[in-house]
C-alpha cells in the first residue's frame, strides 16, 4: 500500500496520461477543429514555441512581479490591520465597513477604476493584488487572536509580562496557522488579480495574453497562458504549504 505522501504525488501522475487520452478521444468522436481544440502535442510544441522564440518569459516575468510585490505588501498590510482591528473593538467599528464595501465589490469592476489611478503599468495590478491579499489575512489574524482562551492572558498579567511579551510568547504562536492559511487562500487569490488587471489594461503580462489570444482567435496562445497560470498558482499554493508545515513542525511534534 502506497503512503499518503505517495498517493499525492502517483494519482496525479497517473491522472496525466488519462486526461490526456480524454482530451484526444474527445477531439476523434466529435471531431473538433484545431482552432477550437488543438491536439495535446501540438499545444505543447506550440507552447514550447512561444517559451523559447517568443517573448512568453517576459510576460510570465511581468505577472510575477506583480503578484510578489502585491502579496508581500498585502501581507504587511492585512497583518498590520488585522492585529490593530484584534485589539480595539472602536477601530472595528470603524474601519470595518469599508473594508467590507470594498471586499464585496467585484474586482473586475475595481480593475478600471485602479487603472485611471496608476495606469496601464505594474502599479495598478500590484494595487489589485494588495487589496485582494489583504483582506483573508487580516480576518485570519483577527479571528486567530480573538479565539485565544482570557485565562491565558489572564496568566501573562499575573506574571506581569509586557504587551511584547503577550505578543511574542502568546499572540503569535497561537494565531500563526491561521494567518498561514490566510496567506495560502491569498496567494491564490493574488493570481487572479493580477490577471484580472492585466485582461482589463496592459502592456505586458499572461493576463495580457489571454486577452491578445482571445482577440486573435489564437487557441494555442490562450490556453498556453491558461496552463501557464496554473502551474504558477499551483507552485505558489505549494511552496505555502511547505512553509507552513515547517514553520508549523512545533505543532506536528505535539510541542
Amino acid at each position: 500500500m502506497l503512503s499518503r505522501e505517495q498517493r499525492k504525488i502517483v494519482l496525479p501522475i497517473i491522472m496525466f496520461p488519462i486526461i490526456i487520452l480524454l482530451w484526444k478521444l474527445y477531439i476523434a468522436l466529435f471531431n473538433i477543429p484545431p482552432y477550437l481544440l488543438p491536439q495535446p502535442e501540438e499545444l505543447m510544441k506550440s507552447m514550447a514555441d512561444f517559451l523559447v522564440n517568443g517573448d512568453m518569459i517576459s510576460h510570465i516575468n511581468t505577472t510575477l512581479k506583480e503578484v510578489f510585490i502585491g502579496v508581500a505588501v498585502g501581507i504587511l498590510i492585512g497583518l498590520v490591520l488585522g492585529y490593530i482591528v484584534a485589539k480595539s473593538k472602536f477601530i472595528e467599528r470603524f474601519i470595518m465597513p469599508f473594508v467590507l464595501i470594498i471586499q464585496t465589490a467585484p474586482k473586475i469592476s475595481l480593475a478600471p477604476l485602479f487603472i485611471l489611478w496608476f495606469g496601464l503599468g505594474l502599479q495598478s495590478k500590484i494595487a489589485i493584488v494588495i487589496l485582494v491579499v489583504s483582506f483573508p489575512v487580516m480576518i485570519n489574524e483577527v479571528v486567530a487572536i480573538r479565539s485565544i482562551d482570557a485565562n491565558v492572558f489572564n496568566l501573562m498579567k499575573i506574571l506581569d509580562a509586557s504587551a511584547w511579551q503577550k505578543f511574542i510568547y502568546i499572540e503569535l504562536p497561537y494565531s500563526l496557522q491561521a494567518i498561514l492559511s490566510g496567506i495560502k487562500i491569498a496567494l491564490t487569490q493574488a493570481m487572479v488579480g493580477a490577471v484580472i488587471g492585466e485582461m482589463i489594461g496592459a502592456k505586458s503580462g499572461l493576463g495580457y495574453l489571454l486577452t491578445l489570444g482571445n482577440e486573435t482567435y489564437d487557441i494555442n496562445l490562450v490556453l498556453s497562458s491558461i496552463i501557464i497560470l496554473s502551474l504558477i498558482g499551483l507552485i505558489l499554493y505549494l511552496v505555502a504549504g511547505f512553509v507552513e508545515k515547517k514553520l508549523l513542525i512545533w505543532k506536528e511534534e505535539g510541542v
